[in-house]
């Protein structure tokens, strides 16, 4: 007889022992081991090499997503640092633009106000030389005048013309008197 015995063989040794007293059926407990590692060889083959394969795919991705993410992160924590320092040197510069406005502003004020102040000062100064012009003329018409007044009263006091050099030292006489009155 060959090695190989057919299946019955153990189904009928079986059923004589305790697999039958569980309530077992040998034959269909034995097909059913069969199939069951032909399916696992089967899988194993053609199946869990390429699940392995794609889980390994899968956690390398998403080790990768999380290396990334991680130094995205940084990354950004980064950018805002830097952002923060370009906003404060962007205020400091704004805030030192507007410094120097107000500065540059009161210089033109202050610069405003003393050329006002000196054209001011220099019509003032126009102002009193023009009264000076005027109050020399004004004496200088006054002084003809009063010569003719004297001359005039001296005529009518006296009777007679008076010639020239005599009006004169009448007049210089007069207004001698008169600045000694003035002054006096």
């Amino acid at each position: 007889m060959p090695v190989l015995l057919p299946l019955t063989h153990f189904a009928d040794n079986a059923s004589a022992g305790g697999l039958s007293a569980l309530g077992l059926n040998v034959q269909s407990f034995l097909f059913q081991l069969i199939t069951f590692i032909i399916v696992l060889v089967i899988l194993r083959q053609f199946v869990f090499k390429r699940l392995v394969k794609t889980l390994d795919d899968r956690r390398k991705t998403v080790e990768k997503s999380i290396t990334q993410a991680i130094e995205t992160e940084a990354k950004l924590k980064k950018a805002e640092t830097t952002i923060a320092t370009m906003l404060a040197q962007g205020r400091k510069q704004a805030d030192d633009i507007v410094a120097a406005g107000h500065k540059e502003a009161a210089q033109m004020v202050e610069a405003a106000e003393t050329k006002a102040a000196a054209r001011a000062e220099h019509i003032v100064t126009e102002a009193k030389a023009q009264m000076d012009v005027e109050l020399a003329k004004a004496r200088t018409a006054l002084k003809a005048e009063t010569a003719q007044l004297v001359a005039m009263a001296t005529e009518r006091i006296i009777g007679e013309k008076l010639d020239v050099k005599k009006d004169e030292a009448l007049i210089a006489k007069a207004l001698a008197g008169a600045k000694g009155v003035n002054h006096g």
